[in-house]
């Protein structure tokens, strides 16, 4: 997926028939994760709820509390409906992050056996939940930094 415009947040499609894509930025705030997850559900509902509004409103908590935690700047939320599902991506200024793409992998990085790894497992819990709830996940460099992505496919 390219850094193309997309669309205000705001507009919500009337009905699953319209494409879209909607960003939102978000500041560097506690508030951001529940506006994050409130435009998640209320885009779901606008599209006729073609995913798992709960999983996908968990995914993007915490992509969301993840990039908030993690970096220091103001971050992007990134949705849109393409033809293989639902894609929540939320955009930060850091550069991309080996580990972090490890374990969206699912690559066996961090497994608890000493005091620095059981920290480094229980800093990628999030990530864990995100690999859970999605059928894909990823991330990417942007013009800007990085990209974590999930994505959702129709039930």
């Amino acid at each position: 997926m390219a850094d193309e415009p997309r669309n205000s947040a705001q507009a919500v499609p009337s009905g699953p028939a319209r494409e879209g894509s909607w960003a939102l930025p978000l500041p560097h705030e506690a508030d951001s994760v529940p506006l994050a997850r409130a435009v998640v559900q209320q885009v779901l509902h606008g599209l006729g709820d073609p995913v798992d509004s709960f999983a996908a409103s968990l995914a993007a908590t915490e992509l969301v509390a993840n990039a908030l935690e993690h970096t220091p700047g103001d971050v992007e939320l990134l949705l849109e409906w393409e033809p293989g599902g639902f894609r929540i991506e939320v955009c930060d200024g850091e550069p991309l992050d080996l580990v972090l793409q490890e374990l969206l992998a699912g690559e066996p990085h961090a497994a608890a056996d000493g005091p620095a790894e059981a920290e480094t497992a229980e800093n990628g819990r999030g990530l864990l939940i995100i690999r859970s709830v999605a059928d894909r996940a990823g991330i990417r460099t942007t013009s800007h930094g990085k990209a974590v992505w999930c994505l959702l496919l129709p039930a």
